[in-house]
């Protein structure tokens, strides 16, 4: 009233006057502020449907996040169980209270896998479990089946689910296959549930999550697909859902919802399309469990209607009448009050929302949190602490914490933790078990009331870490020392203890430097410090020795790894120290071992040497004599004793060849075998392998068979020798195996070889075969599969040892397939190179050339250069040559034409120098055509034929003219016949015979015709009859041997009567055949093809070297070699002086003058080096030093020539390599030859 009165007392116009002055200055400025509140208003509005958009979002996927756990929890419980019964589900189920806790979700659903061979099981466990009515649906054959076992609730709805086979039906098959596959829940599309009736149909979904084998690993998507054993899945009415979502926000808000993949079909149904006029509206998409949904959300006018603001136009209205109708005092206080209401409003939000952030801070703690009251009381726990005592939030609440922590606010302990943050005390769950928990305490009042805020941290983990570590470190083998920043140890382990004879205790607080030695303990500190600024992983010992102290002082070999640890604020070092004696120990065994194999393996070389010089010394004599013996060239040996000399002479061979296996298998054995890698012809070195095992092959009736694919060329790069010896080993044990069938040798690259870099060797029997647990024991040195093997067959089982340790020195590996009756393939893989195209453009043949006018002279030989020597002598001589590169050139000109000699080379690109050799001597249109084999292969000791020779490349120039005098001469006399037979009928009929086969035939009726007509010109047959008039066959014979030499004459001797012994003794003096009168004819031509029955001269006698006068000194410690050697050079014409020592030596070789000294330098020690270098220095010795050796590789032959000699002859002696060295360095030539100049 006084108020109202001093308003009335006031001046009268003043209130005008402020009306007026407020709507004139404020009615503009309130109508602006109207407008901008509007738009805020708006934007607000805005705001607020985003966020109630965001929030149904949200909610919709914590909604289905919590039905995933629900999944996950479930699968648990599931995989954990060998079996799951019906209890167990329920009594899972139950405990989830799906209703209470999570709302929105129709049905929870067990279901098995199962295919059709494991239905029936599936079904009739099902049933044994107390479901006898269980069935599966739809029926019908499929390839797999996910058949629901279990359901909750169970109610009428959702039991029609069960034994519903889930893969029956697309959608859901699709959703349990990718969830299969990747381990993750996954949501089907839009579906009808099977709990739907008729009435209020809804779209329904499902959210499978998978089940595997417990055991069963599952990283990959192969190992899920086997571990799959079934699914667990929620099953959402999807309109009730987002019901439940919405709650009373559905009559607030327009929703609807749509499957990404068929974007025109709504999944809420019963719900009307989204309006386009509303005022707000949004569209979100959502991606969840493998679905994509667009979420469609609009206001309603009911939205629209409570967000419309009313009063901001009765403000307007109000202040705009207040300014105008009533004083401007009255519309400010009004204006005043209403913000202080509104502030205050706002105060009374925010103090609401700090405390709801409090609570959700206390209850997403990890730790466990009480808050008492000062009586105890509890009132206020979060959910950690409900886990941590078993119970829950609202139970604990009034309980007294003494009750779960006893004495915890009693004063002793209350004491205590004021002195430390933290104690550790025994709590006590719901269920009295006590756990070790680390409580922290701190007190505040509010309103004068004192409160306490208990934190209690579970230390049940950390105590059984602390125990595990505690068992490791004690179970550990190695000492375990823990030392701190000081170097005092603060732990060690049992085998610390043990391991420097300390007791824990002494050594906990002590410097770690005790365990160390003395010397190095003051050393140690400022290396401890050193590692305590720059802490990192470390180990040592294991370049240098490292030693710890034990207690009684000795020394202990140790390695040592440091690894820094930090506890808490404090940084420790951990030592673990390893115990090496035994390992040292056993070093020095292994160095002990070492040695005493170094030295084993010294004196296995000192034995194999002394074993070559020993056995070969007295083998070379052997084989010296037995050949002379066997040779037979006086003519005082019968048959027997021809044969039995023969038989040592192979005996020896044989004994000279295991020597040699034995010595290769200890060269490689020893590392010492060298290579010589160098192109080579492979269809070339196969051929020549045929040919010389052809006869093998065909003495046992068995066929040779050698392929090369085309695509393998034909040069390569290996080494020959080695090689050759390989393919020899076997191909020389397939024939031996092999009584009947062939033996096939196949070369070609393997299939996936496509660079050509491997060559495979394939050689094929079909012979006694090898069983399987025997096929890697006969790749042992001596080993054969029985002793019923070696004495059948022979050998001693070195081949395939020393084959397979060549292949792998070549860089290879050789293989057997074989079974027991059925033959044996040994594959043989060496890594080769293809030379260069040049290399192989001059391997290719060339067309034959010929050259100069007279007779024809056919020379077979692929080296252009040499051939070109040898035609251009022979033009000198008057011949023609014909040059061919390859054996089949040289056949076919055979065939086409006759010549006057053949030169052949045994190596040549496409066949060997042996096949055509044989070819050519089969061919009765080149009987006794001349053959001169030239070729740097070496004569074989068993080869032979009266009309060929044989010389060792290289040939100097003067052999060759040598050579080509001697076949114009033969020219002049070829197939000559002296035909002494006094039956003219028989006369004329072996006549006509050997003209028909292009001799020159000389009839002769007695002896005296004989002798002049043999005296006038030479004969290469004479055909001589015993009973003649003028004396006998054998006295006629004599007196031609006393005109010229029948040496390289084939005589026949016809006689009417049966001879006697001692006139077949007689006729072998002169390589004589004996014939009957009842012969035919063709017999005599057989045997003048064949040559001499009796054993022909060895190659050295043939080459008939005739050396008069010159002088050979030998010296060899050893008597028997001196005598076998000197037998041989004795048939050669030279003179020999023995030696016995050097000194004896030195002496002979002042008192004469020697053409060549033959010294012995094979066995270690011998004082043929020192001798060779006194004979070259001091007494200053022209002629050559030949060295005697038992091995002639390059180191040999490198350390002969460093002592002094010129050349190296291998023992035991060879008749034709010593031969050839005569030729060589004596300049010799054949005894033929010379005769034929006299």
């Amino acid at each position: 009233m006084d108020d109202r009165t001093a308003l009335h007392s006031r001046r009268s116009w003043l209130p005008l006057l402020v009306a007026l002055a407020l709507m004139a200055g404020l009615g503009g400025w309130i109508g602006w502020q109207w407008h901008v509140q509007e738009q805020r208003s708006k934007v607000e509005q805005e705001q607020r449907f985003t966020f109630a958009v965001d929030d149904i979002e949200h909610t919709l996927r914590e909604r289905m996040r919590a039905y995933e756990m629900v999944l996950r929890g479930l699968a648990g419980v599931v995989a954990g169980s060998d079996e799951v019964r019906i209890d167990d589900w329920a009594r899972a189920v139950d405990q989830l209270q799906l209703q209470d806790f999570y709302p929105g979700i129709q049905a929870v659903a067990l279901a098995r896998h199962a295919t059709p061979e494991t239905l029936t099981t599936l079904i009739d466990q099902i049933r044994a479990s107390g479901r006898e009515r269980f069935r599966m649906y739809p029926p019908g054959d499929r390839e797999e089946y996910v058949v629901t076992d279990y359901i909750h609730p169970t109610d009428w709805r959702n039991r029609r689910v069960l034994g519903f086979d889930l893969f029956s039906e697309a959608t859901r098959r699709e959703a349990i296959i990718s969830t299969r596959n990747s381990g993750n829940p996954v949501l089907t599309g839009p579906l009808r549930l099977k709990q739907e009736t008729e009435q209020n149909v809804q779209v329904g979904v499902l959210l499978f999550f998978p089940i595997y084998a417990a055991t069963a690993p599952v990283t990959t998507e192969e190992e899920r697909q086997r571990a799959f054993v079934g699914t667990l899945h929620g099953a959402f009415r999807l309109t009730d859902l987002m019901e439940g979502i919405l709650g009373s926000r559905s009559r607030m808000l327009q929703l609807q919802l749509f499957d990404a993949a068929n974007p025109e079909s709504p999944l809420l149904t019963g719900r009307a399309p989204v309006s386009a006029d509303a005022k707000f509206q949004r569209t979100r998409n959502i991606y969840m469990y493998g679905r994509s949904w667009q979420l469609q959300v609009a206001s309603t006018p009911e939205y629209e209607a409570v967000l419309r603001d009313n009063n901001r136009a009765f403000s307007l209205a109000a202040a705009l009448m207040a300014a105008a109708l009533f004083s401007l005092l009255v519309g400010g206080y009004l204006y005043l009050r209403e913000r202080a209401l509104r502030n205050s409003q706002v105060l009374s939000l925010q103090l609401q929302e700090r405390e709801a952030r409090f609570r959700q801070l206390i209850e997403q703690l990890p730790v466990a949190t009480l808050l008492c009251n000062a009586g105890g009381r509890i009132e206020l726990a979060n959910q950690s602490a409900g886990q941590l005592f078993g119970s829950s939030t609202e139970l604990l609440a009034g309980e007294r914490v003494s009750r779960y922590v006893p004495s915890v606010l009693g004063e002793q302990v209350l004491g205590q933790l004021r002195e430390t943050s933290q104690l550790e005390l025994q709590a006590q769950r719901e269920d009295g078990k006590a756990i070790p928990v680390a409580v922290s305490l701190t007190s505040f009042r509010h309103d004068d009331v004192l409160y306490y805020v208990l934190n209690l941290l579970d230390l049940q983990a950390r105590k059984r870490d602390e125990e595990r570590f505690r068992n490791v470190v004690e179970a550990s083998p190695n000492a375990f020392v823990l030392v701190d920043t000081r170097g005092d140890i603060v732990m060690v382990n049992r085998q610390t203890e043990l391991l420097f004879g300390y007791e824990r205790q002494e050594l906990v607080g002590q410097p770690v430097e005790l365990l160390l030695p003395e010397a190095l303990r003051e050393a140690h500190r400022g290396l401890r410090q050193g590692y305590a600024e720059n802490p990192e992983p470390r180990r040592m010992g294991g370049n240098r020795e490292l030693f710890g102290r034990h207690r009684d002082g000795s020394a202990l070999p140790v390695e040592i790894g440091l690894s820094p640890l930090r506890s808490g604020d404090e940084q420790l070092v951990q030592a673990v120290i390893i115990d090496i004696s035994h390992r040292k120990a056993a070093e020095r065994r292994l160095r002990e071992q070492a040695d005493q194999l170094a030295v084993a393996n010294r004196y296995k070389s000192e034995f194999l040497a002394n074993m070559s010089h020993e056995l070969r010394t007295p083998l070379n004599s052997i084989l010296i004599l037995s050949d002379q013996l066997r040779q037979n060239g006086s003519g005082n040996l019968n048959d027997k004793q021809v044969r039995h000399s023969d038989i040592i002479h192979r005996a020896g061979h044989e004994l000279l060849q295991l020597i040699n296996d034995v010595l290769d298998l200890a060269k490689i054995e020893s590392g010492h075998m060298q290579l010589k890698l160098e192109p080579l012809n492979l269809r070339e070195l196969l051929t020549e392998l045929e040919t010389s095992l052809t006869p093998m092959a065909e003495q046992k009736g068995l066929a040779l068979k050698v392929v090369v694919d085309a695509n393998v060329p034909p040069a390569l790069n290996s080494d020959r020798a080695r090689l050759q010896q390989i393919l020899r080993n076997l191909l020389t044990n397939a024939l031996k195996f092999t009584e009947q069938g062939q033996v096939e040798l196949l070369a070609s690259y393997p299939p996936e070889d496509a660079d050509g870099q491997i060559l495979q060797l394939q050689v094929r029997d079909s012979g006694i075969g090898i069983a399987k647990d025997q096929q890697e024991r006969i790749f042992q040195a001596f080993q054969q599969i029985d002793g019923s093997i070696s004495r059948h067959y022979g050998g001693t089982g070195l081949g395939l040892a020393i084959t397979r340790q060549l292949v792998e020195v070549l860089g290879g590996h050789v293989t057997v397939d074989s079974e027991l009756g059925n033959g044996a393939t040994f594959t043989v893989r060496l890594p080769v190179e293809s030379t260069s195209g040049a290399s192989a453009q001059a391997l290719l043949p060339r067309q034959p050339q010929r050259r100069g006018r007279g007779p024809g002279l056919l020379i077979i030989e692929d080296d252009a250069d040499f051939a070109s020597v040898v035609a251009e002598v022979g033009q000198s001589h008057g011949f023609t040559s014909l040059i061919c590169s390859t054996g089949q050139q040289g056949l076919e000109a055979l065939r086409r034409e006759h010549f006057a000699a053949v030169i052949l080379d045994i190596l040549l690109p496409d066949i060997s120098g042996w096949q055509v050799h044989r070819e050519l001597r089969g061919d009765e249109r080149h009987l006794g055509m001349p053959v001169l084999i030239i070729s740097c292969v070496p004569q074989p000791h068993d080869w032979h034929d009266d009309g060929s020779r044989y010389l060792v490349k290289p040939v100097a120039q003067a052999e060759l003219e040598r050579i080509f005098i001697e076949l114009a001469r033969h020219e002049q006399n070829s197939l000559r016949l002296l035909l002494v037979e006094t039956d003219p009928r028989r006369r004329e009929l072996i006549r006509e015979y050997f003209e028909r086969l292009g001799y020159s035939v000389t009839l002769a009726g007695g002896a005296e015709a004989a002798r002049l007509a043999y005296a006038e010109q030479n004969f290469t047959v004479v055909v001589v009859e015993h009973e003649l008039a003028d004396g006998s066959g054998l006295d006629l014979l004599d007196a031609l041997e006393r005109l010229r030499s029948l040496r390289g004459v084939t005589v026949l001797v016809n006689s009417r009567e049966k001879l006697s012994d001692t006139d077949l003794q007689h006729l072998r003096r002169y390589s004589a055949s004996a014939l009957s009168k009842e012969d035919d004819v063709k017999r005599m031509g057989e045997l003048v093809r064949r040559g001499p029955t009796v054993s022909s001269p060895s190659a050295a006698a043939s080459l008939q070297v005739v050396a008069s006068g010159r002088r050979v000194l030998l010296v060899d410690e050893d008597v028997r070699l001196i005598y076998s050697l000197t037998a041989q050079l004795d048939e050669l014409g030279l003179l020999v002086v023995p030696a016995t020592s050097a000194d004896e030596a030195v002496e002979r070789f002042d008192e004469d003058a020697f053409d060549l000294v033959l010294l012995d330098m094979s066995q270690p020690g011998a004082e043929g080096p020192d001798l060779a270098q006194r004979l070259k220095q001091v007494h200053d010795c022209q002629a050559p030093i030949v060295a005697l050796v038992t091995t002639t590789g390059g180191d040999e032959r490198e350390r002969c020539r460093a002592a002094g000699a010129d050349d190296v002859l291998l023992k035991p002696v060879e008749a034709t390599a010593l031969a050839a060295l005569l030729q060589q360095w004596l300049g010799l030539e054949s005894g033929a030859a010379e005769a034929e100049e006299e």
